[in-house]
C-alpha cells in the first residue's frame, strides 16, 4: 500500500525522469520544494525501490521509474490495461485483424488506452509505450489511431494530444 507521499514522490519522479533524462536524486527533490528532508525522501525511494517502482542506476545515483511506475503515474487518472493472448498457427495477416480487433474492443471509441512495455498487444519489449483510441468512422468502420513511443515519454502531453486529435476527426467527419 502506497502512502499519499510516496504517490506525489513517484509521481514527481517520473515527471522529472521524463523530462531530463537522469537519474532522479533525493537532493533534486528537495530542491524541488517538495516539503520533505534529503534524508526522509531518501527512505522513501527506498521503499519506493523496494516495491517495485523505481531502480537505482548505480550506488550513488539518483532513482529512475520502472514499468511499473510509469503504469502506476497512468493509472492515478484511469485504469487500463489487459495483454493480448497471441495464436500460434495464424498468417501474419490474421495475426494483425486479431490485434486490431483486440485493441478496438479493449478502448472502445471512448477511452484512450495506454499499453507500457511488454502490455503492448503486438510486440513485446519494455523500450516502447503504445498510447491509442478508437474511433467509429461514418461508414460504420472501426478505426484506431496511437502513437508509439519510447516509454520514458511525456503521457499528460501526449494522452491530451491524441484526445485532441480525435476530436478534430470527429469534426471533421460531423
Amino acid at each position: 500500500m502506497m502512502t499519499e507521499r510516496q504517490e506525489k514522490i513517484l509521481e514527481l519522479i517520473v515527471k522529472e525522469y521524463v523530462k531530463n533524462s537522469k537519474p532522479v536524486s533525493s537532493k533534486s527533490l528537495v530542491q524541488k520544494k517538495f516539503g520533505a528532508s534529503s534524508a526522509t525522501l531518501r527512505n522513501e525511494m527506498m521503499e519506493l525501490e523496494r516495491a517495485g517502482y523505481l531502480s537505482q542506476p548505480h550506488t550513488s545515483a539518483g532513482r529512475i521509474p520502472t514499468e511499473k511506475a510509469y503504469k502506476f503515474f497512468i493509472n492515478l487518472s484511469e485504469d487500463k490495461n489487459e495483454s493480448l493472448v497471441s495464436g500460434d498457427d495464424c498468417s501474419s495477416e490474421d495475426i494483425f485483424e486479431q490485434h486490431f480487433n483486440y485493441l478496438f474492443k479493449e478502448i472502445g471509441e471512448e477511452t484512450t488506452q495506454v499499453f507500457i512495455g511488454k502490455d503492448i498487444p503486438m510486440i513485446k519489449t519494455k523500450k516502447y509505450s503504445l498510447i491509442v483510441t478508437g474511433h467509429k468512422a461514418p461508414n460504420k468502420k472501426n478505426e484506431i489511431f496511437g502513437f508509439l513511443t519510447p516509454t520514458r515519454t511525456n503521457y499528460d502531453h501526449n494522452i491530451a494530444l491524441i484526445n485532441k486529435l480525435k476530436e478534430m476527426l470527429e469534426e471533421f467527419y460531423e
